[in-house]
């Protein structure tokens, strides 16, 4: 028996990966094991009809002991009648298995030949499908000529993507073959541990993009950096999607391997902590990074990563960041941090600081009360050297135009908000809404002496260039000091025909309202009618009336400014 066991612990060390069915994990035991009932497939005693319940005293036979990827898939977490054979991270992801019940393993030689040289015209593979819809953005029924995608595909040595997902892979093969090879994805196979990987690196000189998604690959020991680190040099792209990190030190530890990575992804591992990097050791050249769904929660976190001074993309998406919060820097500089980043995706994070700190006159000698420090999240992404795009959702309590309007005013040189450019007409917009808004504030804080002013600037940190760009606000900020009517006297020219039609509207009239009698007066015959506005005091100033469900006074519309109908 003895024989027996050390053959199972030579063919299954710890770590390797096994899967029965759709479900996968880790072989954290290997030996005997004394306890009373087991169930041979490793599957659950509520089926047990599919099953054979075997008494086990203790000497008969070697099991696997297997942390499950799905915490609910066994039964304990390593102890059985009391002793423990293993640990598990869920108190239900452990239980014991034969080697029997397992599947052959395959090299990832033998998984890209069965795939893509076993062509058969009636049953076109399913990955090659998907491939070619997203190269050819067409749906199944729109793909024609996939006969002859799939021949080309079969051509081994001229394949420059391989995609061997879901397939028992755990070994390289022989990969030389691939001369041309630049993209490979070995998502969700039985790849466990770097040696395999560097072994099929090694072999791929072409190799740029590597998909290593949804596997659990042990940490590489210091002892093997030195050793492995040369096989992923030519590698710029490395995709570890939901591989079980949960430790930061971790990552930074297997960063070690590939220090020149340019794209690195680390989406939907749970870790909420994170540390400062060496960038003597790793991420020397990472330019993209992406953090979507990894439970860092808290800003500060991030800030730690500001040293990777090649950072240019970095994804946050989903994780619950509820503020964003930078270290302070004088309102006319830029921070010292995250100096070459361009592009931020915080979609879906609940961050609440989107209001703008807010003045309170306290009485007519300008005196006025500064609510408790609270940083508006734009006026903190303005301290970025080159954030140029932003991904954002609004607040529940906000607005989408209304942030979209806040973040364009407030971050200086930001060119395209959720994909979409920014054009000159949106961006004076929405400058001069906030120059008109904190008109009233500047004057007051400039009344107040130098400390005020620049605390007013860490608070309105584009605010100066604002007046600099339209002049000084005195003439605006007089307009709130007497009682305005609920009525305005506008003048609406139709550009077309050069027609002018002086008109008193309410403040608060929509501007659907407005193109609705612009359509009557004009008589435009049900051709909807686009609206825009010139301030009477700024005539270079043209704001585009671009939201229906606004009224005017949203968008500071006053007595004598001149709307134009397009």
């Amino acid at each position: 028996m003895v024989g027996v066991i050390d053959e199972a612990q030579l063919f299954y060390p710890l770590g390797t990966r096994i899967n029965i069915g759709e479900s996968y994990g880790t072989v954290r035991y290997v030996g005997e094991v004394n306890y009373g009932m087991i169930f041979s497939n490793g599957i659950n005693p509520d089926q047990r009809d599919s099953c054979v319940c075997i008494q086990v005293s203790g000497h008969i036979g070697t099991w696997l002991g297997i942390e499950w990827d799905d915490g609910l898939r066994g039964k304990h977490s390593g102890i059985v009648d009391g002793k423990r054979y293993f640990q598990t991270q869920m108190p239900t992801a452990g239980s014991f298995i034969r080697p029997g019940k397992l599947g052959p393993w395959a090299t990832l030689e033998d998984a890209a030949r069965e795939r893509y040289l076993n062509y058969n015209s009636s049953i076109v593979d399913a990955e090659l499908i998907r491939e070619a819809q997203a190269s050819l953005q067409a749906s199944l029924f729109e793909v024609v000529g996939m006969d002859k995608i799939a021949r080309k595909q079969s051509k081994f040595e001229q394949l420059l993507e391989v995609s061997v997902d879901m397939t028992p892979v755990n070994a390289a093969g022989y990969l030389k073959e691939l001369t041309q090879l630049t993209t490979l994805n070995v998502s969700h196979t039985l790849i466990w541990n770097w040696e395999i990987v560097a072994s099929i690196a090694q072999q791929l000189p072409s190799l740029r993009n590597l998909n290593l998604s949804s596997n659990r690959i042990v940490l590489p020991k210091t002892s093997q950096i030195a050793e492995l680190e040369p096989s992923f040099r030519h590698l710029k792209r490395i995709n570890l999607r939901s591989c079980g990190f949960t430790d930061w030190t971790d990552i930074m530890q297997t960063a070690l391997l590939w220090p020149d990575i340019v794209s690195l992804g680390l989406q939907e591992n749970s870790f909420s902590q994170l540390a400062a990097v060496d960038r003597q050791c790793i991420f020397r050249q990472l330019q993209d990074l992406d953090l979507h769904q990894t439970n860092i929660m808290d800003f500060d976190q991030v800030t730690k990563l500001g040293n990777i001074a090649t950072l240019r993309s970095l994804n946050l998406m989903e994780n619950g960041i509820e503020e964003i919060k930078l270290p302070d820097c004088d309102p006319q500089v830029k921070i010292n941090m995250f100096v070459s980043l361009e592009q931020l995706n915080l979609q879906h994070n609940p961050i609440w600081n989107e209001v703008r700190y807010d003045y309170l006159p306290l009485k007519k000698c300008f005196s006025f009360l500064m609510h408790p420090a609270q940083a508006d999240a734009f006026n903190e992404l303005d301290k970025l050297l080159q954030l140029r795009r932003l991904n954002k959702t609004p607040h529940l309590k906000s607005d989408f135009d209304e942030m979209v309007s806040k973040a364009v005013a407030c971050i200086t040189g930001l060119q395209f908000i959720n994909k979409a450019e920014v054009t000159p007409e949106q961006r004076r917009g929405a400058e001069y809404d906030i120059w008109k808004k904190y008109a009233l504030d500047w004057m007051q804080v400039n009344l107040q002496g130098a400390d005020a002013l620049r605390d007013f600037c860490r608070k309105h940190r584009t605010y100066p260039l604002l007046v600099k760009k339209y002049g000084s606000p005195a003439d605006f900020a007089a307009y709130p000091q007497a009682k305005q009517s609920n009525l305005i006297n506008v003048c609406i020219r139709h550009l077309p025909s050069g027609e002018i039609w002086e008109k008193k509207v309410p403040r608060m009239i929509t501007v659907q309202t407005l193109q609705g009698l612009v359509m009557k007066r004009f008589r435009l015959n049900g051709n909807v009618p686009q609206l825009c506005y010139v301030d009477a005091k700024h005539p270079d100033l043209v704001v585009q009336l671009d939201n229906n469900a606004k009224s005017l006074d949203f968008y500071s519309v006053q007595e004598h400014d001149t709307v134009l109908v397009k």
